[in-house]
């Protein structure tokens, strides 16, 4: 009886050993395993204008081929865009009217400045003849004084110098108002440039105001939701419909915070599938979150209680059979 009880303690010796050996391994091997799901490259289909949808040629879930034709819809241009250029025009016109008016008042104002200038020198022409006159009646009523002794060149001389002074202002003026005649003539007017760049800009609008177009798929793909029907207007941005690749190539996960420390960018994982275990593939860390966030619970392994974990992105082959938000399980297999 000593014998066989001695004999169950060294039995019991040795599992416990066995096992103080083996469970820290078997324990890293399956604390590293959690869920995660293939995320979705999602595409949005939508545009920057208003346009009009004509027909939808495609259903949500259908598989469609690179270049395939998914929706057609029409371009229409906002009235608000047409009628803002037509006020723009309008008080672009209304100052080019001002800038001609002005221009010309510019004329008036030059030739009434020349009018009065020269009206003042023939009043003051007028004066130096009258007073020469004076002089001269004066010296003609005396016999002791010859008329020829009495000096009249400087009066002559401020009359001549007024005569010139008119015909150089005479010439000024002209040289002003030629400059001025010329721009309106030539049509320099900065407002009719203007007026022109806007009218053709008005005209290109127009003619784009409606213009078919031809919605194909970017590349082969899945219909994910569509957001719109025929005849239906659809406001610049909102998203017509989603587009998704056949097969996502990136794996999201989620890592219990207790066990963040043993992911790293670079550690490789098994990724397999849930409903068959036989569909695996072999991946690699590519990101990590920045931060402990909420497990969806949708990828807990108790959805009754919250846990908390750390983002893990995981890079897989593209030729993957997993659909688009499929739930895998992802677990580390030393050696991998």
């Amino acid at each position: 009886m000593s014998r066989y009880f001695n004999l169950f303690y060294i039995v019991l010796v040795l599992l416990a050993i066995g096992a103080i050996l083996v469970l820290p391994g078997a324990k890293q091997a399956t604390s590293l395993s959690f869920y995660g799901f293939a995320e979705s490259n999602e595409t949005e289909i939508n545009y920057n204008y208003p346009v009009v949808v004509e027909s939808i040629l495609v259903t949500p879930g259908e598989e469609v081929k690179e270049g395939q034709t998914l929706l057609k819809i029409t371009r229409i241009k906002a009235k608000e865009v047409l009628s803002d250029q037509d006020f723009k025009i309008s008080e672009l016109r209304s100052e080019a009217q001002m800038w001609k008016e002005k221009n010309q008042d510019k004329l008036r104002v030059e030739q009434i400045q020349l009018d009065n200038a020269l009206a003042a020198i023939d009043e003051e022409v007028s004066q130096i003849q009258k007073e020469m006159a004076y002089k001269k009646s004066l010296v003609e009523g005396l016999s002791t004084i010859e008329s020829a002794a009495v000096d009249y060149s400087p009066l002559e001389a401020k009359i001549s110098e007024l005569k010139n002074k008119k015909t150089r202002l005479r010439q000024e003026s002209q040289l002003k108002r030629d400059v001025i005649n010329k721009e309106l003539a030539m049509g320099d007017n900065p407002y009719i440039q203007k007026i022109n760049r806007l009218q053709q800009e008005k005209d290109f609008e127009i003619s784009q105001a409606k213009q078919d177009i031809v919605v194909t798929a970017p590349m082969d793909g899945l219909i994910g939701n569509i957001y719109c029907k025929a005849a239906e207007h659809i406001t610049s941005y909102k998203t017509l419909m989603t587009f998704y690749e056949p097969h996502s190539g990136t794996i999201k996960g989620y890592v219990h915070e207790d066990l963040t420390l043993q992911v790293d960018i670079g550690s490789k994982f098994k990724v397999s599938s849930i409903k068959d275990q036989s569909i695996s593939y072999t991946g690699q860390v590519v990101g990590l979150g920045s931060r402990i966030v909420e497990i969806p619970i949708r990828l807990r392994k108790n959805p009754d209680f919250k846990t908390y974990g750390r983002e893990v992105v995981i890079e897989i082959d593209k030729n993957n059979t997993f659909l688009q938000k499929e739930k895998v399980a992802i677990s580390y297999v030393e050696g991998l």
